[in-house]
Order: structure tokens, then sequence, then C-alpha cells
């Protein structure tokens, strides 16, 4: 439970900046997409926790939870609810007297809108006796707790980008041409099973995306693999509940072919160049939009076609871990461009070139950004992979 400790010390702190007096969590069958991070206990029966500024850690659960909860080391005081959960937590109102009470709905991040339209109905009406009481949205701070990473979450985060690694090496060595996509795909399931780990996007030991043709965030496919073939690969780990996202293009050398065709070296050259471009840029106070135009224009400048997407997200507990966004300032990605990036958050950088030419690259790092700038997690890639000719499977 180290990193539930340290996330709970994290979200009091954030209490005591002013966001609000206490921090409510309302949840039942884990139906909160916080519980796992904070404070990372289950629930089958309803469960109030309830975090203040002044340290206090109260759980309300059932019987059958108490047990788990109480063990977990991070609640000083659990409340088993009987005869009615309304009247635990009548107690605690009274005994902590909170005058702001933060929950965990927004109109933007889904990461913290974890409380359901009927369970805000019930707190209201339960909590309808404390009229002075003022209800926020717990999203300002809970955004902030998911993407500030602690001591304990950048080092599970680095194991898996470590693994991650790893395993591309590994697997890269048993590409051929004549593979199909699955059958390239399935070197990764075994890399998996073999370590006992599991996929970060689905939790489960799955292939990667990868996709000579068709670019989408889409399965494997039993299309074949080709010399001359340009082969993107996009791959997650999973360890100890925190993910990696790694992507490579492959070049598959043709008989004869010793190096890639020039045209792709430039267009790896173009990407690297964007990837340092953004990564020297990305420090505390920067904005992600001014990030994602660093490698746009870098693109657009040599004569590249623009970036369909942005040029980076957050990972930690997913590949897509919500919060700031390198990316530019379109409407469908609201406020996340205009956040400001602050130390302990993990992006990845993943400016991609979709040519009409049937040239297209992706290469993405995983980095965290410090005091003083960022440095690299991923082992980063310097040049293009390419995959020798060795006859066809």
């Amino acid at each position: 439970m180290q990193i539930q400790k340290e996330k709970v010390e994290q979200a009091i702190s954030y209490l005591n900046e002013g966001y609000a007096d206490a921090w409510l969590i309302y949840a039942s069958e884990s139906s909160d997409p916080c519980l796992e991070l904070v404070p990372g206990v289950a629930t089958v029966g309803p469960g109030i926790f309830l975090f203040t500024k002044d340290g206090g850690r109260y759980a309300i659960c059932s019987s059958i939870d108490a047990q788990d909860i109480e063990e977990s080391g991070v609640f000083h005081e659990v409340i088993k609810h009987s005869p009615s959960i309304e009247e635990g937590l009548r107690e605690l109102m009274l005994k902590v007297a909170p005058k702001r009470i933060a929950l965990n709905y927004s109109i933007e991040e889904p990461l913290a809108d974890g409380l359901t339209t009927g369970r805000y109905r019930w707190l209201m009406k339960a909590l309808s006796e404390f009229p002075e009481v003022e209800f926020v949205s717990s999203e300002p701070f809970l955004t902030k707790l998911r993407s500030i990473k602690t001591k304990a979450e950048l080092q599970a985060i680095h194991h898996a980008v470590n693994l991650t690694t790893t395993i591309y090496s590994e697997c890269f060595r048993q590409l051929k041409a004549g593979m199909t996509e699955k059958e390239a795909g399935d070197l990764f399931v075994n890399a998996l099973n073999d370590r006992g780990l599991v996929n970060g996007v689905d939790r489960t030991a799955s292939r990667p995306i990868v996709m000579k043709e068709n670019i989408a965030h889409r399965p494997p496919s039993d299309a074949v693999i080709d010399a001359g073939d340009l082969v993107i690969f996009d791959f997650s780990v999973e360890y100890a509940g925190y993910v990696s996202d790694i992507a490579r293009t492959v070049y598959f050398l043709k008989e004869g072919e010793t190096e890639p065709p020039k045209e792709i070296q430039q267009t790896f050259n173009v990407i690297y160049e964007a990837i340092t471009m953004a990564k020297e840029a990305l420090r505390p106070g920067a904005k992600g939009f001014e990030i994602d135009n660093i490698a746009r224009q870098h693109y657009l400048s040599n004569g590249y076609p623009d970036i369909t997407h942005a040029t980076g997200h957050q990972i930690g507990r997913d590949v897509h871990d919500g919060g700031a966004l390198l990316g530019p300032a379109w409407e469908r990605y609201g406020e996340a461009p205009f956040m400001e990036i602050e130390a302990g958050m993990v992006f990845t950088i993943e400016p991609t070139i979709f040519m009409e030419n049937g040239v297209h690259f992706i290469v993405e790092e995983n980095v965290v950004v410090t005091e003083d700038g960022a440095e690299w997690l991923s082992e980063r890639q310097h040049e293009v992979v390419c995959i020798p000719w060795e006859g066809e499977v």
C-alpha cells in the first residue's frame, strides 16, 4: 500500500492548498475510478471515504469490507455502518465539521467523475441537515493527484518502461518478412507470458498494435508483412498497476538492402528532431499546446503533413492518464492543452507522420518532467529499426 499511502498524503497536501476542507468519495462495488489510486481498497457494499485537511482519514463501510480496509493501514478510523450508512455519515460530519467538501464530479475529466447521479442525490439528501456545507468538484486537485506521480509511482512506471524496451529488443530479433501482423504480435504475447506480465492496455497477455497498413487503433490482422514494408508497433506493459506506452516503426529490408531507403531515413530524422525539440521545451510552467506547436511547426517547416492528433499524453495507471495534454488548442481536447506542466508528470512524446505515399511513422518515447526540465524514461530510439532480409518465412 506504499503508493496509496503516498497518494493520501499528496491529497491532504492539496486540501491544504485551499481546494476544500475535506474530500469525500462515495462508492459501491468499487464504482469510482479513483479508488485504485486513493485509497487503494475495494468495496462490495456502499462505502464512504473522507479525507480532511488536518490529516483525518476515515472510512465508513459494511462489515464485510471492514477487515481489508482496516488492514490497509490507510485509515485512522474505520466505521462499520450499522444499522445504516446515513447514521455513520451524520456522526462523522458532526465530528469533523467541514465547511467545504470536494466530491468526484466533473464535466470534462472522466477520471474525476466517479460519483453517479443517484449517489449524488443520495448524498444531498443524507447531508440535508448540514445546509452550511458547500460542495465543490474534486476535479482540480484530483487531476493533479492523478497527474503528479510520487516516488513509488515513478519507480513502477520506470520498471514498466524498462520491461517494454527489453521485450521490444527480444521480439525484433525474431521478426522476419513473411510473418502476418498477428504472428508478429504473438512474439510479444510469448514474451509477456514468459515473464508473467500483461499488456498495459487491457491487462491481459494480448498482442500490441501491429500495423503495416490501414492505420488506426486496431488489433493486428492477417495481413502479411513483406520486405520493403514499414510496420508500426505500439506496445504497453503493466507493472504494479502502472504502465508504459512506447511505439516503434520497423523497416523490413529488401534482399540486398543494408539500410532503409533515403526517404524513410529522412522522415525518421525529422521525427527524431521533433521529439528532441519537444523534450527540451518540456518543463514546469509550460503549457501543453506550446510543446505540441514546436513539433507541429517543425514538420510543416520541413514540408511534412500536419500531425493529426496530440503530440503527447500522460501515462500512469493507464496509457491515457488524463490531465494536461501535449496537444493543439482544438475543441475536442477541451482545456487539457492549456493546463500547466508540473514536475512529476509523465508524458509520451509521439509526433506522428502519415503520408499519402504510404510512409507512416510513429516513434513514441516516455519522459518524466522534473524541476529542471524533462528526463527520458525509455531507452530512446536513435535510428531506424531495420529487420535484415533472411528470406521469407
